[in-house]
């Protein structure tokens, strides 16, 4: 699929949320766009600093696809930690852990309660975003199906512009906390793989 079919595509789902329905779909279709996201790091870094948020339909869809992706990279870890942390907990279960242990347990723990808090809060905004854009292509009296490629650079209204701020900041948070974290996983699952090679010697 084109790019630009793709984000027409993501828009006419956007235009057809019904009240009460989740984002699901949409947030599928933003990850099947076929960005270029090699810029992406700089472009978060500067919009975080200059607060200078995107206000066009496309380039809005086009932030949400960013921080996704980065949701993706540290996902891969959040999902080995948990691996870990299971591997770990079996393997203690008939007797005393040891201090190393009892530590990469507590640590993994902790890291993985922290990760899952940012993606409530990343879906939370991702949300938000996605039913204000709704409630601006109703005003505007555009429906699924009919959404043009004029639209695509199409500039919200202020008021849109406005409300879906504070949600766009949470997202540069959640980015932000992806990117701090994401090496600190890679190294205590790296950590817990030594020790659970030590505990199965030992067994």
């Amino acid at each position: 699929m084109e790019k630009e079919e793709a984000y027409l595509q993501t828009l006419n789902l956007i235009a057809g949320i019904n009240t009460g329905e989740t984002t699901t779909k949409i947030l599928q279709s933003i990850s099947e766009i076929e960005e270029d996201i090699t810029l992406k790091d700089p472009i978060l870094v500067e919009m975080d600093k200059s607060r200078i948020f995107p206000d066009a339909f496309m380039k809005i869809i086009t932030l949400l696809k960013f921080i996704q992706t980065e949701k993706e990279e540290i996902n891969g870890y959040y999902e080995t930690s948990m691996e870990k942390y299971e591997e770990i907990n079996q393997l203690t279960s008939k007797g005393r852990p040891t201090d190393d242990e009892a530590k990469i347990k507590k640590t993994l723990t902790d890291y993985i309660l922290k990760i899952e808090s940012i993606y409530e809060i990343h879906f939370k905004a991702d949300e938000s975003i996605l039913k204000e854009l709704n409630k601006h292509m109703t005003e505007l009296n555009i429906k699924s199906g009919n959404v043009s490629k004029e639209l695509l650079n199409h500039k919200i209204s202020s008021r849109s512009s406005q409300n879906i701020q504070p949600f766009l900041i949470s997202l540069l948070e959640a980015y932000s906390q992806y990117h701090k974290n994401k090496n600190i996983l890679k190294r205590l699952v790296k950590i817990a793989g030594y020790i659970i090679e030590d505990a199965q010697k030992k067994n």
